[in-house]
């Protein structure tokens, strides 16, 4: 008696043994697993954040530096046209004046009238003489009257030129023909006629001087305190100098042009002149303000800047990194040959930079929030493998008590079996056939055993894969949502326009996007998107495509040129061979005309006030990524006020009942007339409720994205 006692002693004390360890395996398994995951899915999101940060910033910083000096030369393009027309405006005169004093047989005599102050504030025709002139002298009648035929032409040039102050011709002899509206300012206080001096004039002076056309520095206009050019262009008769062209043109239109360049907060830009002076700019302090005593920036103490500074006055153009009062970024320059000036963007880095600053912040804080939660849901399996480990030890010592009160003689056998087991090696043989409970118990063991090691290989790669693939669906779905405009109303602040959009992915992550931004205040820019497939890959390669197209028209391009640029774009790093279907809008928000190209896209409906809903059948062009270097043509539409314009994907259309049939377009039309009147979010309340009694309860394939956006008006 006292040897069975002990003997199942022994055997109680060899289950406990073996349970303990087959727990402390388990547990030791379990935690290995658990920290190869968190340590992958931690240098993961380390290498993501790093990945995305560097290629943003070197895209942007080049896509930056290329929009700048792209900026730079269309503004000193306007530039050089306008002065190149001043200029052209007065070599007409110059030669019609020419042509009258080489053949004076030719033209008649005419009068020329003396100022009029009633005619102040509109263009007209008058003589000014030098206070030295002999009125009475007939030679210098007749030379009036000759030449008095220059009065046509003089109007006709200052008519068609805004810009131009007055043109005119100052003869040697000492009187000058002069079209301009301020007649009433040629009269001193006492009301009489002041001399004009014209031979003191630096554009007759200089003019004469250099021998051909001359353009003036920048100064204020005789009569007015604004600022203008003047241009001489000599004219000479068998080699004798019988007067000079000019004319005056006021400079607020470059003031305009250098307020009118869009860079938004952190640029800015100016124009400067031959001497390396600052002559207008968007700076209200600092070294590139415009102010009365301009320094030479070519003197100044900045030397990267009066590096610049030299090759933009020589002519050059092209964008450098540098540093202007303590603000570092780009600066692009290009020139006006005409005058000898050059148009100088600047954007600081910090702007350039913030974008990338911005997303790389939200990819952190999203794969922050996953780490977190991978490793609540680690935890809690912790928790529950340890319970069901600790029922698992409950239940053998239960047994074990049971077992070893019956079993005497086997257990010796089977002790030295469990014995033999230990570390990984769980393989339990029972060759004895006792045919009672110590045989069961045998063979329950063995199986066990299996089991055990049979669920410890199955907890591993589900518990692995489980966590791997959770992890990446719940940050791709973060970064997807958070990527798409989802507040609304997005402006309310604006009460000329009314937007609502959804998309419903058919997986954890889809392939379409919509996008709405203001471009600037009175400009929308719209955008319906469908990549090619579906996951994760699609939700990657949309979220890289969303961004380079706002990237693109934010810079101020059209529809057709943001869908070209972004093209080549993307077709330059598309190894993958992935499309996107693209339709992008521009709204202009004051006259409610819509600018708008297709990249194989579904077809816009736009739903007229009090009308019925319209499918607008435009030319479809070929899709993004498909093929570089092609060219997509845009088109306009009319908005009334109350007019609506709803955008989709093929999800809506193509979405499919039990039986195989498609919602189709004809069903969407009718879902949209039946909320005509209603706000955007309703419209889109009303087709979704459409689209889901027609499925029913059949599976959704594809995703599900609409945008509907009610112009208003002013």
């Amino acid at each position: 008696m006292k040897n069975k006692r002990s003997l199942g002693t022994t055997i109680l004390r060899a289950m406990i043994m073996l349970v303990l360890g087959l727990v402390l395996v388990v547990i030791i398994v379990f935690g290995f697993t658990v920290k190869n995951v968190s340590d992958t899915l931690s240098s993961s999101n380390k290498d993501l954040s790093e990945t995305i940060g560097s290629n943003s910033s070197a895209y942007m910083a080049e896509q930056t530096q290329a929009h700048l000096l792209q900026i730079a030369r269309e503004k000193a393009d306007i530039a050089d046209k306008i002065f190149s027309d001043f200029k052209r405006g007065t070599s007409i005169v110059a030669s019609v004046a020419g042509d009258i004093y080489a053949h004076p047989g030719q033209y008649s005599p005419r009068t020329v009238p003396l100022p009029d102050p009633k005619k102040d504030g509109e263009l007209s025709i008058q003589v000014l003489y030098s206070a030295s002139i002999d009125l009475a002298d007939p030679v210098i009648v007749k030379e009036l009257a000759l030449i008095g035929n220059v009065q046509d032409v003089l109007m006709a040039v200052n008519d068609s030129k805004e810009s131009l102050a007055s043109i005119y011709f100052a003869s040697e002899s000492g009187f000058m023909v002069q079209a301009d509206y301020i007649s009433a300012k040629k009269f001193d206080e006492s009301g009489h006629l002041m001399p004009m001096e014209a031979k003191e004039r630096p554009w007759y002076t200089g003019a004469v001087k250099a021998g051909e056309a001359y353009l003036t520095p920048v100064t204020k206009d005789a009569h007015t305190p604004r600022l203008g050019i003047m241009c001489g262009v000599p004219v000479y008769c068998e080699g004798k100098l019988m007067g000079v062209a000019g004319a005056g043109m006021y400079l607020e239109e470059m003031e305009e042009l250098v307020r009118s360049v869009a860079l938004g907060e952190g640029g800015n830009a100016c124009i400067i002149n031959g001497n390396g002076q600052v002559l207008f700019s968007t700076y209200t302090s600092g070294t590139l303000a415009a102010t009365a005593d301009a320094e030479d920036l070519r003197m100044s103490g900045n030397n990267m800047l009066a590096d610049l500074i030299m090759k933009a006055v020589g002519g050059g153009s092209g964008v450098r990194l540098l540093t202007i009062d303590g603000v570092s970024g780009y600066a692009a320059y290009y020139p006006m040959n005409t005058v000898g000036w050059s148009m100088i963007t600047f954007l600081s880095q910090d702007t350039v930079e913030a974008p990338t600053n911005e997303l790389v912040e939200n990819v952190n804080q999203i794969t922050s929030q996953a780490y977190e939660d991978a490793n609540s849901h680690n935890k809690y399996a912790l928790a529950l493998l340890l319970a069901v480990l600790a029922a698992a030890v409950v239940i053998t010592l239960i047994t074990s008590v049971v077992i070893s009160r019956r079993i005497v003689r086997p257990i010796q056998l089977l002790t030295e079996e469990v014995g033999a087991m230990e570390g990984h090696n769980l393989d339990f043989k029972w060759n004895l056939d006792t045919g009672d409970e110590t045989q069961i118990l045998a063979d329950s063991f063995e199986s066990m055993t299996q089991r055990m090691k049979e669920y410890i290989r199955n907890i591993e790669k589900i518990t692995a894969e489980n966590e791997r693939i959770n992890t990446e669906l719940a940050l791709a779905s973060r970064i997807q949502t958070n990527m798409l405009p989802n507040v609304f109303p997005p402006f309310p602040d604006r009460t000329d326009v009314d937007i609502y959009a959804s998309m419903d992915a058919a997986k954890e992550v889809g392939g379409d996007f919509y996008d709405f931004f203001l471009i600037d205040e009175d400009h929308l820019c719209l955008v319906m998107a469908d990549v090619s497939g579906k996951g994760i890959p699609a939700a990657l390669f949309m979220m890289s495509c969303k961004i380079i197209l706002n990237n693109y028209a934010m810079m101020g391009r059209t529809p057709g040129q943001v869908l070209e640029t972004a093209n080549n774009a993307i077709c330059s790093t598309n190894k993958d061979d992935m499309f996107i279907t693209v339709w992008i809008g521009i709204l202009d928000l004051k006259a409610g005309k819509l600018t708008a190209a297709n990249a194989g896209h579904e077809f816009p409906v736009f739903m007229k006030p009090g009308g019925r809903s319209e499918l607008f059948k435009d030319k479809h062009g070929l899709v993004i990524g498909g093929l570089p270097g092609v060219k997509f043509e845009e088109y306009t539409v009319q908005l009334e006020p109350g007019a609506k314009l709803f955008l989709y994907t093929d999800g809506v259309p193509e979405a499919t009942d039990g039986q195989g049939a498609m919602f189709g377009t004809d069903r969407m039309l009718s879902a949209l007339d039946s909320a005509a009147s209603a706000a955007p979010e309703d419209v889109l309340r009303q087709v979704r409720s459409a689209v889901d009694g027609f499925v029913g309860d059949a599976e959704q394939f594809d995703d599900l994205t609409m945008l509907c956006v009610e112009y208003k008006g002013q």
